[in-house]
């Protein structure tokens, strides 16, 4: 298995994503539209953007149809029909992933109808309930009409579950689909359930489409229409998403993206069997026990690598520049730090650096003794590096602010079921009394924004960096009682001690930009600190505050790269 926190990037309380979207961002799916005469401007290339996006999707290569109407979007915001495409490629990628899930295909796949329609119920009961805002229970099940539409016309899933149905029903059920979408009106759950048993008695009655495939649709749908932070779990993956909370899982202790030719590591946990068997960021897995990675997605790739604690698993590694080698590994539990480098970074200074990657459960006892092994050197001031951190458990976030604070909000959370309005306030006590520069970065988000918000705010920090990813809202976690499944779901949204969204994301004290992405070493404990410009400038910053406070002047820094944001508060 491989560690979890790279698919999850997050856990019950803060997980990373994009932006907020509306309930109804994907309300209507319709084929290809003719670009709008009203838009449309030839000369600017769009129009040729718009065909090359069709033509990716027509060779079913949803990944990059996806990333080329994004980018269309941002340059192109009148033309709403990029918009509609990116939705539907990405429900395609969302199929996909479902299918490649083997936890999807040999559970939930396989739930009798009766259980189905209780899954359903439960999914519907909980958003009813639960949601951040009130939901429009019409506008799910037509998402989930739209998913079974696009479904009936990927090849994996009429292999599996329409094996025996002709073109032509295909199409006859494609065309009801589309015709009875807008008559899909559930002003209750009950009515939801049964205009779901008609579509799917209608389904089976048409093409032979298993009752069980289209609840699944449909039960995915469900969250999928709410916003981007929102999900329906499989059980394999409520299981990565827990062990992302625990800080530990089995598994081989790498970290892992998609490669042509099969699986490049991205990380590799210190103390686990790839790091004692000198497995290194930049290699690729090409080959697992015999079979090879070619032309697999990332997750039905890094389901070979998974197994029992003890079993073992045979890996030929590549390298460019450097022959292939086979490795053999034994899984067992490996511990996942969240404090990944901690070092007394000017020891004359007395600077200390500490860098967190996510907040878990073991964080906060991760960070104290982090915090007491730098107290022992005589550290005078602090650098938190908080970039790439994509955030991870609230009440994490809520403990370490208060270890620095004595007094004031630390952050305010808003939703509509009980307790999830709540103010946390800073305990009188505070552990840590020295100054602190907090670095952020684009892909700091959730967690991390709390904790950098609320000492910005509270006068505690100085930010520096650029300004943070901007999530705003908290995800709970619910296990479903019919299956072995879960609901991610938005619950409530957060803000800053000064009530500010954090939609806004966290505007740093100091901007100061990256202008090349520093080597992976640079703020390691082997890494030269000259490679990573932000790092530098933080210790500069850092000297100056310190000399500022020896010597009673008030001079600032200056740097060609840097510009001053908000002053502290």
């Amino acid at each position: 298995m491989i560690s979890p926190r790279f698919r999850h990037l997050g856990s019950i309380a803060c997980l990373i994503s994009l932006t907020y979207s509306a309930l109804h961002a994907a309300d209507a799916v319709a084929p290809a539209p003719v670009p709008n005469a009203n838009t449309a401007n030839p000369s600017d290339g769009s129009d040729q953007i718009y065909r090359d996006g069709l033509k990716l999707e027509i060779n079913r290569e949803w990944s990059k149809a996806a990333d080329l109407y994004e980018s269309a979007m941002a340059k192109w915001p009148q033309r709403t029909e990029f918009r509609q495409r990116l939705v539907l490629c990405e429900m395609h990628l969302r199929l996909h992933k479902r299918y490649q899930d083997q936890s999807f295909r040999r559970i939930l796949l396989q739930m009798n109808a009766a259980d189905c329609v209780k899954l359903y119920s439960e999914i519907l009961t909980r958003i009813d309930n639960s949601y951040v805002d009130p939901v429009e229970l019409s506008s799910l099940g037509r998402r989930g009409v739209d998913n079974l539409e696009v479904a009936l016309r990927d090849p994996e899933f009429q292999r599996l579950n329409a094996s025996q149905a002709t073109t032509a029903q295909i199409q006859e059920l494609r065309a009801w689909l589309r015709q009875n979408r807008s008559n899909v009106l559930a002003p209750n759950r009950e009515k939801a359930n049964e205009i779901v048993a008609t579509i799917a008695d209608t389904a089976w009655a048409t093409a032979r489409i298993s009752r069980q495939a289209v609840y699944m649709e449909f039960i995915f749908g469900a969250s999928d229409a709410l916003d981007e932070f929102s999900s329906c779990l499989t059980p394999d993956k409520l299981e990565d998403l827990y062990a992302v909370i625990d800080g530990n899982f089995v598994g081989l202790g790498v970290e892992l993206k998609d490669d042509p030719n099969g699986l490049v590591l991205t990380g590799v946990i210190r103390g686990g069997p790839a790091a004692e068997a000198g497995l290194a960021v930049g290699e690729v897995i090409t080959t697992v026990d015999g079979q090879a990675l070619q032309g697999l997605g990332l997750d039905q790739a890094a389901s070979r690598l998974q197994g029992q604690e003890g079993s073992s698993v045979e890996l030929v590694i590549s390298h460019s520049g450097a022959p292939s080698r086979k490795v053999r590994l034994m899984r067992r539990p490996v511990d996942v730090e969240s404090i990944v480098d901690v070092k007394m970074i000017d020891p004359q200074q007395g600077i200390g650096y500490l860098k967190m990657t996510g907040f878990q459960k073991t964080t906060n006892r991760e960070l104290r003794t982090a915090l007491e092994q730098l107290n022992s050197k005589s550290m005078k001031m602090l650098i938190l590096d908080l970039r790439g951190n994509p955030g991870g458990l609230l009440n994490c976030s809520v403990e370490i602010a208060d270890q620095f604070l004595s007094k004031g909000v630390i952050v305010t959370t808003r939703g509509r079921s009980d307790g999830q309005s709540q103010i946390y306030q800073a305990k009188p006590e505070v552990d840590w009394n020295f100054p602190l520069v907090i670095l952020v970065d684009r892909d700091s988000a959730s967690a991390s924004e709390i904790l950098a918000g609320a000492l910005q705010e509270n006068g505690r920090a100085e930010v520096m960096g650029e300004r943070s990813f901007g999530k705003g809202s908290v995800q709970s976690i619910f296990p479903m009682v019919s299956v072995s499944a879960g609901l991610k779901l938005t619950t409530a949204r957060f803000y800053s001690p000064l009530d500010r969204p954090y939609t806004q994301g966290v505007t740093p004290n100091i901007i100061t930009r990256q202008v090349a992405k520093p080597n992976a070493e640079a703020t390691s404990g082997s890494g030269n600190n000259a490679e990573d410009y932000v790092l530098r400038s933080a210790i500069e910053h850092a000297r100056t505050k310190l000399g500022n406070v020896a010597g009673g002047t008030n001079r600032t820094i200056g740097a060609s790269n840097s510009g001053s944001a908000n002053e502290l508060r």
